[in-house]
């Protein structure tokens, strides 16, 4: 071998080495499987494979097998949907990966619901539902298969449903980005609206520079100060570099003399006439009135003589009674007493202010802020009033 080779072989050599270093550093993972029908156990082709609130998706193929390669290690819920069958999630990370059968049951619901049901209050319906599910930032997105969605109104208990026979497919122009929003429960009633689902995202083609620039700031503008912001911060101990202060907050109804709630309060996000409410998790009920404040009470009542709850300590909240180490260098435990009370101060507008309360004694956080149980806490304030037009994919990261 001629020495100009022998340097080429080194050369090439030197960055093979490199990239592998540096894929074990960011900790990639393999995700592959098998999409089966649950009966005949027949392989079942063209099946939708998607991380949920990611970009991460693929299909299945004609033996029904699929592959997500080079996913950034953490906690995902791997959904895998399919037309006529239920949609099926698995609990994914470094610790359990495997090769995936996943067995789909066959939708007795959907392959009999034939007739249609024409409702005269369809488009009212639809309005209140648009309002509600997508938020203050709905009037940029435009449903796409509208008809897909079914509501049922009861007039003595004020109460909207809506259920979708297939993903809702939502048009971003805000921040640029497709969603298919597979809607598992929608709930509003008297200022309180709960909804649940999973979501595939996929990049839109901007029109030309100007809107992907307008797309890149308005993704920047949804990103800092959310939760997934705070997340990333809390892992990566950077709160208070970030703009994050967080403190201490009681949820108590006893009577503390004339101390006063949520002293220095700043925001007026608990103004909101609505907000997201969870009904119960794990067997332990949570008051919808948990997830609103009445504003008089905020700063001048004494406690004690209005609502009779929330106290806010000062002084921020050391890491360590927030975040633990595990045994696994991706993961952390994610565990505290009473709430979170957290304020975002790099808003130009405005402070932000929010609450996060536990629902479970613990969950995993990991180190890229996701939640292996998302359902394992509740947010109020600000971040209760961040709805699907305002989601950015987990896997977005500011420039």
């Amino acid at each position: 071998m001629s020495f100009f080779y022998f340097r080429i072989f080194l050369i090439l050599a030197f960055f093979s080495i490199i990239q592998t270093e540096l894929f074990a550093r960011q900790g990639l993972m393999q995700i592959e499987g098998k999409v089966v029908d649950a009966q005949g156990k027949m392989p079942l082709a063209g099946a939708t494979v998607y991380l949920d609130n990611t970009t991460r998706a693929t299909v299945s193929s004609e033996s029904g097998t699929f592959i997500l390669k080079n996913v950034p290690s953490g906690n995902y819920q791997l959904i895998i949907s399919y037309v006529g069958y239920n949609s099926a999630s698995v609990a994914v990370n470094a610790q359990n990966l495997q090769r995936f059968t996943v067995e789909l049951e066959s939708d007795a619901t959907l392959l009999n619901e034939v007739a249609i049901v024409v409702n005269s209050r369809w488009q009212e319906y639809f309005n209140t539902f648009k309002t509600y599910f997508l938020g203050k930032q709905g009037l940029q997105c435009n449903i796409a298969n509208p008809k897909t969605l079914r509501f049922d109104y009861n007039d003595s208990t004020k109460v909207l449903t809506a259920r979708a026979g297939q993903p809702i497919i939502i048009e971003n122009r805000a921040l640029g980005y497709r969603l298919h929003y597979d809607l598992t429960s929608f709930v509003h009633f008297a200022g309180r609206t709960r909804y649940a689902g999973t979501t595939r995202f996929e990049e839109i083609t901007p029109k030309d520079k100007k809107e992907l620039k307008q797309w890149k700031a308005n993704r920047e503008k949804a990103y800092f100060g959310s939760s997934i912001h705070f997340m990333r911060s809390l892992v990566n101990q950077t709160l208070k570099k970030e703009g994050f202060v967080v403190q201490r907050m009681e949820k108590t109804k006893r009577i503390v003399g004339s101390r006063n709630i949520l002293l220095g309060w700043q925001g007026n996000e608990y103004l909101s006439q609505d907000t997201i409410i969870t009904f119960r998790w794990k067997g332990r009920d949570y008051d919808p009135e948990d997830a609103t404040v009445a504003a008089e009470v905020l700063v001048t009542t004494p406690f004690g003589k209005s609502s009779g709850y929330n106290i806010l300590y000062p002084g921020a909240v050391p890491y360590e009674n927030i975040l633990r180490a595990t045994s696994s260098t991706e993961n952390y435990k994610l565990s505290f007493a009473n709430s979170l009370f957290v304020t975002y101060k790099k808003r130009l507008s405005s402070l932000s202010t929010s609450i996060l309360t536990m629902l479970m004694p613990e969950t995993f956080v990991d180190v890229h802020g996701n939640l292996a149980d998302p359902h394992a806490v509740i947010n109020e304030g600000y971040w209760a009033t961040l709805r699907v037009a305002d989601q950015l994919p987990f896997d977005y990261v500011p420039e």
